[in-house]
């Protein structure tokens, strides 16, 4: 079940190269090997284990929010220049006010959580063929998400 949404882009290996580095891989031997490729599955365990990370924290924080609590964790970049953070409304919202005004923007999660799901099922290869099939399940979480703002 589920449609084919192709590949983006062939003959490219889109990992961290301090990742690749840790885990001896080279681009050469993936494009050659495929998932056979020294050290890549390890590498692609590795990426997969730190986005999985950043969606708990994101989880705990909303959930925190949500709670009346503070996030419970700081804000990445908040205080480097280059981040400008224009002047709120004139209206006040509570910041889980403001996080179900925009829960859309976090709804990308439910996906890439559904597809890391499917990574770690196929032992983190990704050349697996299951990977590059929608789910026909996700329109039906995204609004059970959506609707009760929880991811």
């Amino acid at each position: 079940p589920g449609s084919d949404i192709g590949a983006t882009r062939q003959g490219a290996v889109l990992l961290p190269l301090d990742i690749m580095a840790e885990h001896s891989v080279r681009e050469e031997d993936v494009l050659r090997n495929g998932a056979s490729a020294q050290g890549l599955r390890d590498a692609v365990f590795a990426v997969a284990t730190r986005a999985n990370d950043h969606l708990i924290t994101a989880r705990q924080m909303l959930s925190s929010i949500s709670a009346g609590e503070e996030a419970g964790h700081d804000f990445e970049h908040q205080d480097e220049e280059e981040h400008v953070y224009l002047p709120t409304s004139a209206m006040k919202e509570t910041p889980k006010q403001e996080v179900d005004r925009a829960f859309g923007v976090f709804m990308p999660a439910l996906a890439t959580q559904m597809w890391l799901d499917k990574l770690e099922k196929g032992d983190f290869d990704v050349f697996n063929e299951g990977l590059r099939k929608t789910d026909w399940k996700l329109p039906w979480k995204a609004a059970w998400a959506y609707q009760r703002r929880n991811l």
